[in-house]
This record gives structure tokens, C-alpha cells and sequence, in this order.
């Protein structure tokens, strides 16, 4: 979990983290992955905070993410 969360921070999406990512799944996991999700322009279910396989796919793509294009995630 924890690279997952450093990853999220890499990206642009730790905003809900108090402390910095940690080994345990939170909430603050979940808001910030919802958040790149989001920002992936998924809506619903698609954006649910949980990281799928697709979620996990463009998290550790060296695509820039819209955020890093200099947009802000929706």
C-alpha cells in the first residue's frame, strides 16, 4: 500500500493524506485514489476509490496524467 500511496503523491493526488502514505489501507487511500480516478474522467462506480487493475495500469504508466499536463483532475 504504501507504493501505491507514493505513487498517488508522484501524480498529484495525496491531498488527503495527513501524514504521508502508509503500509495500511485508509480512507485517505481511498479519497486519493477516487480522486485519480476522477481525474481519469471515470464517474460512478468506474470512481469508487478502490484501485482496479486499470486504476493500477495508469498509475505506474509514465503517461502524464492531466494533472501533470498542468489541468486540474475534474
Amino acid at each position: 500500500m504504501t507504493e501505491l500511496g507514493r505513487q498517488l503523491l508522484r501524480k498529484g493526488f495525496g491531498r488527503y493524506y495527513t501524514s504521508g502514505p502508509g503500509p495500511r489501507w485508509s480512507e485517505a487511500d481511498r479519497r486519493n485514489v477516487e480522486a485519480f480516478q476522477r481525474a481519469q474522467g471515470w464517474r460512478g462506480g468506474a470512481a469508487d476509490g478502490y484501485p482496479g487493475p486499470e486504476t493500477w495500469r495508469r498509475l505506474f504508466l509514465n503517461l502524464p496524467t492531466p494533472f501533470e499536463q498542468g489541468r486540474p483532475p475534474s
